[in-house]
């Protein structure tokens, strides 16, 4: 590892901080309450409805467009990582992260459009399994807590050729999005422009959940192998959408999403990149809320904040590669700026008098 390397993850520790004290102990009382109550449902559930058990015959699964790029097998820190790769070596870096469980999304034809283009427009993309997910190792809950991912994936990034004089675009997606924010927070000197999709800030772990998977059991998922289990059986299941999936499946993401509730990013730390923000049409208070940890930000809704959104495709496709073009027609009379800086002090007012304050 590089001297620029120890250095950043120096500086990232102290950009992170454990929740401790009382507030880890409150915390625990509440994931042991809580998850007593929802194993008590459980039995009860099993008792009434029986015990669900998957079919043997497996649901249609999707078939890797291995024309969309190159797969590929990396080992950082003794960790083995499956990703795709795209594009011309020589072009700036575009780190995607997807969702987990739901890599197949990133393979549909809407968003392997947005990597073609882009690999025209020069980018060099690579699309990463998150651990646990695709080709990529698993790992336990210590191993996938945020230090250690966000070590990981800068260790990754670096390997890449990222640095400081050249740095990357990271998009991501879901629980891909909330390593975004710890990325962009700790190493933001390699990131030139991030694009976060579905995702929360972390710090706003406890009003809006990272993953949908976890609303209303945030305290029960962090007990150890019964989430797994219950979300195999289809518990939080929305028409089909985890139907195929099984315990080991859930590992992954729900150790990110743990890990994630012991640690939070420092109250007065921005994130200075321009920083692209997409929710669903109803996560307004959510996108503003987050958009408080960046000093530029971009907010936009759409209807379904995954890859398979078209109107998404486009909106990071000119984030990426129109934002320049637009600063032609930005406008330069002196009532156009009073305008901008009117239309600024409103949306600070706003999340002030509407939302609740940043928590540390």
């Amino acid at each position: 590892m590089s001297n620029n390397s120890i250095n950043m993850g120096a500086k990232s520790k102290k950009v992170l901080e454990v929740v401790s004290g009382w507030e880890a102990v409150e915390l625990a009382v509440k994931c042991i309450f809580f998850g007593i109550w929802q194993l008590i449902q459980m039995f009860v559930k099993r008792l009434w409805k029986g015990h669900r058990r998957k079919s043997k015959n497996s649901s249609v699964e999707l078939t890797v467009d291995n024309s969309v790029g190159t797969h590929c097998y990396i080992k950082i820190m003794g960790v083995k990582y499956h990703y795709v790769k795209t594009g011309p070596k020589t072009g700036q870096l575009v780190l995607i992260l997807g969702d987990a469980p739901d890599t197949g999304k990133l393979w549909g034809p809407t968003w392997t459009t947005v990597v073609r283009r882009l690999s025209e427009e020069g980018y060099h993309i690579i699309t990463l399994d998150l651990r646990g997910t695709g080709g990529s190792e698993g790992g336990r809950r210590s191993d996938l807590a945020p230090p250690r991912a966000v070590e990981e994936l800068s260790n990754l990034m670096e390997v890449l050729g990222v640095s400081e004089n050249n740095p990357a675009v990271v998009i991501g997606f879901g629980i891909g999005g909330m390593l975004t924010w710890y990325l962009a927070h700790c190493h933001g000197r390699m990131i030139g422009k991030l694009a976060v999709v579905g995702a929360p800030h972390p710090n706003l772990y406890w009003q809006y959940p990272p993953a949908a998977f976890c609303n209303r059991v945030l305290h029960f998922i962090q007990w150890p192998n019964f989430p797994e289990q219950w979300l195999a059986e289809g518990a939080q299941e929305r028409d089909g959408r985890w139907a195929s999936s099984r315990a080991c499946d859930w590992s992954g993401p729900l150790n990110y999403v743990r890990g994630a509730a012991w640690w939070r990013v420092r109250a007065n730390h921005r994130i200075e990149s321009p920083t692209l923000l997409v929710g669903a049409r109803d996560s307004a208070a959510q996108l503003v809320t987050s958009a408080q940890y960046c000093l530029s930000s971009t907010l936009r809704m759409v209807t379904t904040p995954d890859p398979t959104d078209l109107e998404l495709a486009t909106i990071v496709q000119d984030f990426l590669i129109e934002k320049e073009k637009s600063s032609e027609f930005e406008p330069r009379t002196l009532m156009g700026r009073m305008l901008g800086a009117v239309a600024g002090r409103g949306r600070e007012l706003t999340a002030k008098l509407v939302l609740p304050p940043v928590q540390g």
